[in-house]
């Protein structure tokens, strides 16, 4: 795939065995992509990343992204330290504060989720850098590097993760959107006093083959659980879709996603017109566009042979 990175995310907890999540890994490094992630999605992220890790020898892995109400940041440092050291260095820890529906099904209390994301990163780095009380015995600093990354939908939410992380790690945004947050991760880098460059990711929705409305309706079956997420309807209503996000609102569900939302933040279509967005994506800032196959491991093995045969060309 040249010089340009690419990456793959994948929802093993959709019906994934450990055998699924270890193929796909082996297969997304053979095809030559760059980094593999996971969501936690009825899942647990961190064990997914180490089983990726330990079935590979070259790729990235890592969270897309780990829900930071499920772990103590102590406990989610020292098993990031350890993925890092067992895949020596290859790990990213992408870190998140889930959606609502979500966690109050687990009885979580996410009312200041903005604040909570950036005291949570500050924490987790403090104890990967060998901070915090002596526990059992003193700490120390983890071996290997870990890059920490922020998910993050609103320009609000941009620039606090600019504030405090390596890498953003937003999702189904669209090229113009990307060009707009280049401003706002500037002004969180100022704030901060940092000078450092901001490792921009973009989780991007990919539906592959010839049929658009097929599949559009195919996109619309995936993702219509994410109509029901408040983060996404405001992200999409700002975004100039406000007559979709309203209708998701009453409850429309997958028939909120108008193609024209649709070809606004996906991959839709034969392989020539998804590089050549991506392509666009990349003119726009993003550093690492992460493909978002359709649910399932087939289908996140179609889109990796797709773009094995596309790299060779």
């Amino acid at each position: 795939m040249g010089t340009e990175r690419l990456g793959l995310t994948v929802i093993p907890g959709a019906g994934w065995r450990a055998e699924d999540v270890r193929r796909v890994a082996r297969e997304a490094e053979h095809a030559g992509f760059d980094a593999i992630f996971s969501t936690e999605v009825n899942s647990d992220t961190m064990s997914t990343a180490l089983l990726m890790g330990g079935s590979t020898e070259r790729i990235g892995v890592g969270t897309w992204v780990a829900n930071i109400y499920l772990r103590h940041p102590y406990l989610c440092a020292k098993g990031a330290e350890l993925i890092a050291d067992a895949t020596d260095g290859r790990f990213l820890l992408g870190l998140g504060v889930s959606h609502q529906p979500v966690n109050a099904a687990l009885q979580i209390d996410m009312s200041d989720a903005g604040n909570d994301l950036g005291s949570y990163a500050r924490a987790v780095r403090g104890w990967l850098e060998g901070g915090g009380p002596t526990t059992h015995l003193p700490q120390r600093p983890a071996p290997r590097p870990v890059p920490i990354y922020v998910a993050a939908l609103s320009f609000a939410a941009v620039e606090r993760a600019a504030e405090v992380a390596d890498g953003l790690m937003p999702t189904m945004w669209s090229p113009e959107r990307v060009a707009e947050s280049v401003e706002h991760i500037a002004r969180g880098r100022r704030r901060a006093q940092l000078t450092g460059d901001v490792d921009l990711t973009l989780g991007i929705p990919t539906f592959m083959g010839e049929d658009l409305d097929r599949l559009r309706e195919i996109a619309r079956e995936n993702l219509a659980l994410y109509t029901g997420f408040p983060f996404f309807r405001r992200m999409w209503h700002e975004s100039g879709f406000v007559e979709e996000a309203e209708a998701m609102a009453r409850g429309a569900g997958a028939r909120g996603l108008s193609d024209a939302l649709l070809d606004s933040f996906c991959l839709i279509g034969p392989p020539s017109r998804c590089r050549e967005r991506i392509a666009r994506y990349r003119s726009a800032g993003v550093d690492l566009p992460i493909l978002m196959p359709p649910l399932g491991p087939r289908a996140a093995l179609e889109v990796v042979d797709t773009f094995a045969t596309v790299a060779a060309q």
